[in-house]
């Protein structure tokens, strides 16, 4: 397996634990806690974070195929991620930690099934994420911080959280991380 591959799943993996750590370490209240400038609660961060890998699997499922993908709403009309996420997040507003962990890690667990058959060509084709023309490869490396870059949005409402040494440590790395990603996205900008 390629070797940026492996740090990705190596990455992934380790960010992951860190969050379910800190979310499991989460009381009722905290969880029901909303984040401020957004219509979201803690709760529902994690109801995304255990649901955006069913949309991102068939995404990947058809790399690893070698098909184009192009997704599609219900009705067959342009997709709309945002409105696909919420209805994941509100069809899961009664669902306990547990279930959403559960269903997380089964989800991953063929998510990253697909990375085997994830060609060399497929990692290095490109397409525009954001306005950025970038390598599938680049765009795991950055979805390796999903994770980490939610539990920020989610520490703003729980701003006695902050100070968890371990949460803080990891988010240090994390920082550090992405600005090394902006580093890099300034210096290959024309």
């Amino acid at each position: 397996m390629n070797e940026r591959l492996q740090a990705v799943i190596a990455a992934t993996n380790t960010n992951r634990a860190q969050y379910v750590r800190f979310c499991r370490s989460l009381g009722s209240s905290e969880l029901q806690s909303p984040i401020p400038d957004s219509h979201w609660r803690v709760v529902d961060y994690i109801a995304h974070l255990a649901t955006i890998d069913i949309w991102v699997t068939e995404w990947f499922e058809a790399m690893a195929d070698g098909r184009h993908f192009i997704p599609r709403a219900d009705d067959g009309g342009a997709f709309d991620i945002d409105a696909w996420n919420q209805a994941r997040i509100e069809e899961r507003k009664n669902v306990t930690l547990d279930e959403l962990f559960l269903e997380a890690a089964e989800v991953r667990t063929r998510l990253l099934a697909t990375f085997d058959d994830f060609s060399e060509e497929t990692l290095a084709s490109r397409f525009n994420f954001r306005g950025r023309d970038i390598s599938f490869i680049e765009y795991l490396e950055a979805w390796t911080l999903h994770d980490p870059a939610h539990t920020l949005d989610m520490l703003k409402g729980l701003p006695d959280r902050e100070n968890d040494s371990e949460t803080t440590a990891w988010l240090a790395a994390f920082r550090a991380e992405a600005m090394r990603e902006v580093a890099d996205v300034r210096a290959n900008d024309p």
